[in-house]
């Protein structure tokens, strides 16, 4: 599948501000299941870019604007190949919970098995994700009904959150967003053992009423990993399993480790921002 994407982003600030540093992640991975073709990074006002790969792997734009500036503008346009991941009968079913011990000591694995700034691994977080496993003895079976459960008992709600709310709050609450549902799963899944990561980025809507929850908009989801099978997605917003239609950006251990734009400046906070987001397909 080809797909067009489009992320804007636009801030106004009340009066001038100055010595804008920051950070984007913006620029699509490539990887076995898709190809960057073409990603054009811009800011207003103009700066210089800097690249870099983070400690996750994700491509990060750097910039600075040190002169003052009442109004910032972001674009990120990408073009992007994606390609078939599984299908039903090559979902990764058979691998005993048992074999969770074999990962707990590989350090590619630890940062995904502890807490981190958004997600707690505590007694109360681990009874919920035990009622939540219940006879299950499989990984990918374990993961996947903690989609389902998220997706079945938690409230898609736009305005109950924001872009600090803890799992914990989440867990409580069930109610909030895609990067909410991320969150919780998140939480679910490593007070079980299996390595879960946090995946920020985009899908396309193939239904013709754009009856996909979070559709329009920069998106986030989680993968797990299977011993012996590799990574992943799962998509508690929405109960599916990743496959050609997602783009990923990058991942991380939380939202903090892959938010689309990061930084500081100096002046008042921005009176408004907007972000824009538009995925098409390009292929019939």
């Amino acid at each position: 599948m080809r797909l067009y994407i489009l992320h804007k982003t636009y801030y106004r600030y009340p009066s001038p501000v100055r010595e804008s540093f920051n950070e984007l992640r913006l620029h699509p991975l490539t990887n076995d299941w898709q190809r960057c073709e073409s990603c054009f990074v811009s800011v207003l006002p103009t700066a210089q870019m800097r690249q870099y790969l983070d400690l996750n792997g994700n491509l990060v734009h750097h910039f600075e604007i040190p002169n003052d500036h009442s109004k910032l503008m972001i674009e990120s346009r990408s073009t992007m190949v994606t390609a078939k991941r599984v299908d039903f009968e090559s979902f990764p079913y058979g691998t005993s919970m048992k074999s969770l011990k074999e990962v707990e000591g590989n350090p590619e694995c630890r940062p995904y098995l502890q807490s981190s700034n958004f997600i707690d691994i505590s007694p109360e977080i681990w009874r919920m994700a035990v009622d939540v496993q219940g006879s299950s003895k499989d990984v990918f079976q374990t993961a996947y009904q903690v989609m389902e459960h998220i997706y079945l008992n938690f409230e898609y709600s736009v305005s109950t959150t924001s872009v600090g709310t803890h799992a914990n709050e989440v867990l409580e609450k069930k109610k909030g967003v895609c990067q909410d549902f991320a969150h919780a799963a998140i939480a679910l899944c490593r007070c079980l053992g299996i390595p879960a990561r946090y995946v920020s980025g985009y899908f396309y809507d193939p239904t013709r009423d754009q009856s996909m929850r979070g559709s329009g908009a920069s998106h986030a989801w989680i993968e797990v990993l299977v011993n012996g099978s590799g990574w992943f997605g799962l998509d508690p917003t929405n109960n599916r399993v990743v496959d050609d239609n997602y783009v990923i950006i990058g991942s991380g251990r939380d939202y903090r480790d892959v938010a689309p734009v990061t930084g500081t400046y100096f002046g008042r906070a921005p009176e408004s921002m907007k972000i824009d987001v538009e995925v098409k397909r390009l292929d019939s």
